[in-house]
């Protein structure tokens, strides 16, 4: 099985995968047409990212079956149309959750302490003590989270042991439960915990439903005066909105994501947000931690690995959750050569569509029993020509989702 990396992994990557017996094609360099080329050229079976964005036009490859995304977001790689060619898209959730919390709290700690003024006005022989000896502090203030998920919970999680007081809101309320596990209040309406908060921290995927959350009307019920953090996304924040709360709120902004930020790990930027004194940033560093990376590294080593062994892909975010299937047909037959082919064809002649398939093989070898799901209910005639096949030792429908 071949498979190509187009972005930057830890070296380990591409000497495991060739070890277990991986055709590697290594090239950090490719992105844009050089990718689309490069699929056309190597033909992998298993397209590894960070970073690079894959588009329709790397998918046509018909060897390619798998797209690991080696990190948690998908948004770089057009799932819709590697759903449409019937290619795996697979990501790394979870696996550099601390790393983007721990970053998180510095820009908050950052955000209080003043720590990278400090530093600027020390480097360049400037004593202000006076001036940076002014912060307010943390412990007993309220920090709330904006998505709750693996990521938003660890920085609750931080937070606590700062002695904050805890509050989160997020879109499903399943994670009432981890909010209050921590101690915290979970609010069922985003603008009241906004208000109830001195720091606003945001963990939400970039979805046509999160572009912008963080809005006017956003700001309008945040505090005067309150920290806001963005570690997820920048889409997910109106800028210009963001700008003018900084101007007439008085809010300070600690951000690692930017709409327009720059690509790759070297590149020049003009952000005017950057330049405004009420914001701290950092470049999209969130989860560049070795033990993160590594984290994430090793996540894609098992996807792959299980993907080759047993066609099966972990952490599969293209699959639909409940099969559009109607009924599900089971077939006891003996095993032999063409049994199910047979089976196929009575159905096609009825146009009826397999959804999902599966068959099981009994202690022996000698009989199996298959599970066909089905986009509609064959007839009374089509199940009695399915029990009248040579080799069927029985037929059953089982109505699904009744």
């Amino acid at each position: 099985m071949r498979v190509l990396l187009a972005d930057k992994l830890p070296p380990y990557v591409a000497e495991t995968l060739t070890e277990q017996g991986f055709d590697v094609v290594d090239d950090a360099s490719l992105s844009g047409e050089r990718l689309n080329a490069a699929i056309i050229t190597h033909r992998p079976e298993v397209l590894v990212v960070r970073s690079t964005k894959v588009s329709s036009a790397a998918l046509p490859s018909g060897a390619l079956g798998l797209i690991v995304r080696a990190g948690a977001g998908t948004n770089t790689i057009d799932v819709a149309a590697a759903s449409a060619a019937g290619v795996y898209v697979a990501n790394c959730p979870g696996k550099n959750s601390l790393a983007v919390a721990e970053l998180t709290i510095g820009l908050l700690l950052s955000l209080d302490r003043r720590i990278p003024d400090a530093v600027a006005d020390l480097r360049a022989g400037r004593w202000r003590k006076s001036e940076y000896g002014k912060a307010r502090g943390l412990a007993g203030r309220s920090m709330g989270v904006v998505g709750c998920g693996g990521i938003g919970l660890a920085v609750l999680q931080a937070a606590a042991g700062l002695g904050m007081e805890l509050h989160g809101w997020n879109r499903s309320p399943s994670a009432r439960g981890a909010v209050l596990a921590l101690g915290g209040t979970f609010h069922d309406d985003l603008p009241s915990m906004l208000g109830a908060c001195d720091v606003v921290s945001i963990h939400c995927a970039a979805t046509p439903d999160t572009q912008h959350l963080a809005n006017a009307a956003f700001f309008d019920a945040m505090r005067p005066g309150a920290f806001f953090l963005n570690t997820s996304r920048g889409s997910v924040v109106d800028e210009a909105a963001l700008a003018a709360a900084i101007e007439g709120k008085g809010l300070r902004a600690g951000l690692d994501v930017f709409e327009g930020e720059g690509k790759g790990g070297e590149a020049e930027i003009d952000l005017p947000l950057l330049a405004n004194p009420g914001v701290w940033a950092t470049p999209h560093i969130g989860a560049s931690t070795s033990q993160a990376q590594e984290a994430v590294a090793d996540e894609a080593l098992r996807i792959i690995t299980q993907y080759r062994d047993t066609g099966r892909v972990p952490n599969v975010v293209n699959i639909t959750p409940r099969s559009p299937a109607t009924h599900l047909l089971v077939v006891r037959h003996t095993n032999l050569v063409g049994v199910l082919s047979s089976v196929f064809a009575v159905l096609k002649d009825a146009s009826i569509n397999v959804q999902e398939t599966e068959n099981i093989v009994f202690a022996g070898g000698r009989s199996c029993i298959a599970r066909i799901a089905l986009d509609s209910a064959p007839s009374d005639a089509v199940q009695q020509e399915l029990d009248s096949l040579p080799a069927v030792l029985g037929v059953n429908l089982v109505p699904l989702g009744a």
